[in-house]
């Protein structure tokens, strides 16, 4: 187990999402994801401390569930990295979960637990 202090476990998982920059969508990816908030792979940077609009489409092993809405929310971006591949990494901080966004993503991440 990790010695960081942080409030949630990160799951390590890989889905496709989108986030707005600059009123446009841009397609991201996950690195990791918890009910705190989630780590992005994306092309263009953002700054810190951005408020930013997501949508994850949660799937389990790149399967889209069809009855499955995407998982929207809003976050605030609270670091800003480059990977190898040249990709930018930002860490955000989930705002406040509604009991559905709640219900959605811990239901998601029980799966992966599994």
């Amino acid at each position: 187990m990790s010695h960081d202090k942080r409030e949630h476990v990160r799951i390590p998982v890989e889905v496709a999402g989108e986030v707005e920059v600059a009123g446009e969508p841009v397609s991201v990816s996950t690195q990791n994801l918890s009910l705190g908030g989630v780590a992005l792979v994306l092309e263009p940077a953002l700054s810190e401390d951005r408020p930013v609009r997501i949508s994850l489409f949660l799937t389990q092993d790149g399967i889209e569930d069809p009855d499955e809405e995407p998982f929207d929310v809003e976050g605030i971006t609270r670091w800003v990295a480059q990977n190898d591949a040249g990709l930018h990494v930002v860490g955000v901080q989930f705002g406040p979960l509604n009991p559905s966004q709640r219900v959605q993503l811990e239901r998601f991440l029980r799966l992966l637990e599994s």
